[in-house]
């Protein structure tokens, strides 16, 4: 017997157990009311037919009609199989139905009872007994054998309409026979665990069935704001989280979550939904609770709340008050018996079928019943029966229960008919109680399918649920327009495995007039919903009541019912309603600012100061000191200086595509003009003091008038190319440089900085030669080509433009144009005064001093200064009127350069 295991310390233990109980079956025997039917094969039916059982007396009270129904309907189902041709054609099949008294100890030993039904109880029970309790490890085998002997050889399997904890109490003894147990009550979510419950099926759908049922209806009538309340018998069971999470998840507001037990306090619970804002209130419980939970919403007044159970409906729930109940909707797992049930109903004598379990209601009712005659009782019960379909409104209601108590018999008579191998005519009855036969059984309860009670098509799915279910959507409306008794009204079904699961026929849909909502109107909330540019706080103590909050400065929010409001990216700012970011315009420069104002002003006083020295090298531009600076250079210098400081309008100008190449343009080649410009000028002041001046066609092409202008182009024309090609290759583009969340400006930027590097490398080469070459000629007479000045003008511009290139790429927007602006001003007044501010002073100043011969004996001086010679007094050697020297006067030693007067001419 490998189902029990091969552990005779297991069996043992077992095999003591079950020869207690055969004892004390066999003493209490006697008392217990049953109802059996016998036949070729056997359902044991299992229901607490009385609601209390007294432990004292061994007798149960108090009949529950309810399952008084399932007694009638498990009768009918075995009648109806056994009237059927083709279902076991020569099996009889037979009923063994025992009253539990909603006890579980009771249960078990009815069950015990009915499992062990022993013929010669005495001598089977002693026999049974020592071979038990033999521990020769030979017989062990013997001892698994016995189990299955004692076991009733003609039971199929059970049937049971009992609560969560003596289904479980049940299945632990029914599976370690492998004994099929059918429930058409239990409805815990634990037992579709076909693990620990292998031999457990049921007709009855799973509990958690009603959660998307529920979520279907509330989305229906778009209700959105609802409180729950679960009511379990386990305080363990899980439905409530669930049930929680997956409203929750569909985006419904939970005002109020209760989760209730046996324990729980519902009063706390009822307070709560009174003082909800919440309309709607959805109950997962089952009939007994969901009774108790509205009895003390009665008790509170709870009044404009509409509900939606899952429970069933019993005459007193329809029977509290309609402030309470008007439009209630139920989910009703209750099938609409077939006709031929409810004609079985009226004409089968129930009185007879069902004495064991009448007895003692009808000799209460009739008090005095004679000697206790059968015929004194049946007239009794005849007369009792008659007055309880008439005054139970609800007796035919309990029938509808028993769809799922017939189709529980039909699977087992199904599945007995498959494992048999009936055909329309003959079935081969196999021995049930092998182990190989009970294993087969079980399998082919889940492959049966039939014409249902419950559905068109019964069949079990793999862990033995229903696979095909149907629920009636009911509300509860009124019998008569003063709204003082209410009756369910099927509105709609809800159908498991259906592409449109929820059918509502909305005709017939009603609320009642307590209700404080319609079909046609939204449920309230308790706060509306915040519209995008804000975002909801919850208020303390409320989950579903929040305030709306706009969003702070710089955050959007584009949703409604956000939580939070999302900043802007830098260099953007929300609209004025919050709902989404916009791009901050730029700060463009413009030319009316006072920045530029002030800088216009400064500009037009360095023009004033160009344009005059201009004009002052114009007018006295025969005089030996203006020659001797070569006055076409000077004139290519001061035009260079207006470039210069042209630049600087370009600089303080909006920032566009166009500004962007020109003034990188004029830029990098006005300073390279004058740079190179200074450059001829040191290069043409060193030639003429060299030795070889006369014998070098370079010196000769540099000292030509014309020479040294064309050579200051030539050496500026390569910047101008540079700047060209790299403008090609890698254009200028605007960029927008966010400063913070409100400033941002526009800057000229390429994808690389390889223009900006090869233009500034190409200056920088030049500015280093000329440095060098300013620093040789420093010495050279003062008033022959300003060679002092050149150096201090070579000085200036470069570290002037060491401090305005680092200073202009790290600033953006009015600072970068200052600095930029500014700078070149300064730049181009600071090297125009220091070449020609000397000049001015000696031409306006000092006109004694602009002749040709001073020039020439300033010459002199430094060339008799270099061999050590006394210095000529060159105040002293000039007389009005006449000068002592030359005018094709040559001065010149062995040793030092020689210049000709020719020169200075030039």
């Amino acid at each position: 017997m490998n189902y029990m295991g091969n552990n005779h310390r297991v069996i043992i233990p077992f095999a003591l157990i079950l020869c207690t109980i055969l004892m004390l079956i066999h003493v209490t025997n006697e008392n217990e009311a049953n109802v059996k039917v016998d036949g070729d094969i056997l359902i044991g039916g299992l229901l607490s037919i009385h609601k209390k059982f007294d432990g004292k007396t061994s007798k149960c009270s108090n009949l529950n009609w309810n399952q008084m129904m399932n007694v009638i309907g498990m009768i009918y189902a075995v009648e109806k199989v056994n009237q059927n041709q083709f279902l076991l054609p020569n099996i009889a099949l037979g009923y063994d139905i025992r009253d539990g008294c909603t006890n579980n100890d009771q249960i078990i030993r009815q069950m015990l009872d009915v499992l062990f039904d022993v013929k010669d109880q005495e001598s089977a029970q002693g026999d049974s007994r020592n071979r038990l309790l033999s521990n020769d490890s030979d017989t062990n085998s013997v001892q698994v054998q016995m189990i299955d002997e004692l076991v009733n050889d003609k039971l199929i399997g059970f049937v049971d309409a009992n609560v969560d904890k003596a289904s479980g109490d049940i299945q632990v003894i029914a599976k370690s026979l492998n004994l099929p147990q059918v429930s058409c009550a239990t409805t815990s979510a634990q037992f579709s665990n076909s693990k620990l419950f292998k031999t457990f099926y049921r007709t009855i759908p799973p509990d958690f069935q009603v959660l998307p049922i529920t979520l279907s209806i509330t989305n229906y009538f778009n209700w959105t704001f609802i409180s729950l309340i679960t009511y379990t018998t386990d305080a363990a069971n899980p439905m409530h989280q669930r049930a929680a999470s997956t409203f929750t998840a569909s985006g419904i507001c939970l005002d109020v979550k209760e989760k209730l037990s046996r324990s729980s306090n519902i009063t706390k619970a009822a307070i709560n939904i009174k003082q909800s804002a919440a309309p709607v209130v959805v109950i997962i419980s089952d009939t007994t609770n969901l009774l108790k939970l509205l009895q003390q919403f009665e008790k509170q007044k709870i009044t404009g709340k509409t509900l939606v159970t899952s429970g069933g409906w019993d005459a007193t729930i329809l029977n509290l008050s309609p402030q309470l109940i008007g439009g209630m909707i139920g989910i009703s797992m209750k099938q609409r018996p077939s006709p031929g049930f409810l004609q079985y109903l009226e004409q089968a004598p129930l009185c007879q079928i069902l004495k064991p379990f009448l007895i003692d209601i009808v000799q209460e009712y009739g008090k005095n019943i004679g000697n206790g005659t059968l015929i004194d009782f049946m007239h009794t019960c005849s007369l009792f029966m008659n007055h309880t379909i008439q005054s139970e409104s609800t007796f035919r209601n309990f029938s509808y229960d028993v769809a799922y108590m017939i189709d529980a018999v039909y699977a087992l008579a199904h599945a007995t008919h498959m494992s048999f191998n009936c055909n329309q005519s003959y079935c081969y009855s196999l021995p049930i109680n092998q182990p190989s036969f009970r294993k087969k059984f079980l399998q082919d309860l889940l492959r049966i399918s039939f014409t249902g009670a419950t559905s068109e098509l019964f069949q079990f799915d793999s862990v033995g649920d229903p696979k095909f279910t149907k629920y009636h959507i009911v509300n509860s409306k009124p019998i008569s327009d003063d709204h003082h008794q209410y009756i369910p009204v099927v509105i709609g079904s809800w159908q498991a495995n259906h592409p449109i699961a929820l059918s509502i026929d909305d005709s017939k849909v009603g609320f009642g007039p307590y209700a404080n909502i319609s079909y046609t109107s939204i449920p309230q909330l308790c706060s509306l919903p915040c519209q995008p540019g804000s975002y909801y706080k919850l208020i303390a103590g409320k989950l579903c009541c929040w305030k709306c909050i706009p969003c702070p400065l710089n955050t959007v929010s584009n949703q409604t019912q956000s939580s939070i409001c999302d900043p802007c990216p830098s260099g953007s700012s929300s609209n004025s309603n919050q709902t989404k970011c916009l791009l901050t315009q730029p700060l463009l420069l413009r030319y009316n600012s006072i920045q530029n104002i002030i800088l216009f002003i400064y500009l037009a006083i360095a023009v004033a100061i160009t344009i005059f020295v201009w004009i002052v090298l114009i007018k006295y531009r025969q005089t030996p000191v203006v020659k001797a600076s070569n006055f076409i250079l000077s004139q290519m210098y001061i035009v260079s200086i207006l470039m210069c400081l042209s630049t600087a309008v370009l600089f303080s100008g909006p920032v566009n595509h166009f500004l962007c190449v020109f003034t990188f343009l004029l830029f990098c080649t006005s300073l390279c003009f004058v740079m190179s410009i200074i450059l001829i000028k040191t290069i043409r002041i060193s030639r003429v003091f060299n030795a070889e001046f006369s014998k070098s066609c370079t010196s000769k092409f540099i000292l030509h008038r014309y020479g040294s202008a064309a050579a200051a182009i030539l050496i500026t024309l390569p910047e101008v190319i540079i700047c060209v090609v790299a403008n090609h290759l890698d254009p200028f583009t605007v960029q927008r440089r966010i400063i913070s969340q409100n400033i941002v400006y526009l800057q000229c930027r390429s994808s690389t900085v390889i223009g900006y590097l090869i233009a500034l490398g190409y200056f920088s080469v030049i500015s280093i030669i000329c440095t060098y070459m300013a620093f040789k000629t420093r010495k050279l007479p003062d008033n022959f080509g300003e060679a002092k000045y050149i150096s201090f003008t070579t000085y200036i511009a470069l570290v002037a433009l060491i401090a305005i290139i680092p200073a202009y790429f790290g600033t953006s927007g009015p600072f970068q144009a200052a600095i930029a602006s500014f700078g070149m001003i300064t730049l181009s007044v600071s090297i125009l005064l220091c070449m020609f501010a000397q000049r001015l002073y000696v031409i306006l100043r000092e006109p004694e001093m602009n002749t040709k011969e001073n020039v020439m004996i300033d010459v002199a001086n430094y060339s008799f200064n270099s061999v050590g010679s006394s210095k000529m007094d060159r105040r002293n050697c000039v007389h009005t009127g006449s000068v002592h020297t030359n005018a094709s006067m040559n001065v010149s030693t062995p040793e030092t350069p020689t210049v000709n007067s020719k020169f200075i001419e030039a």
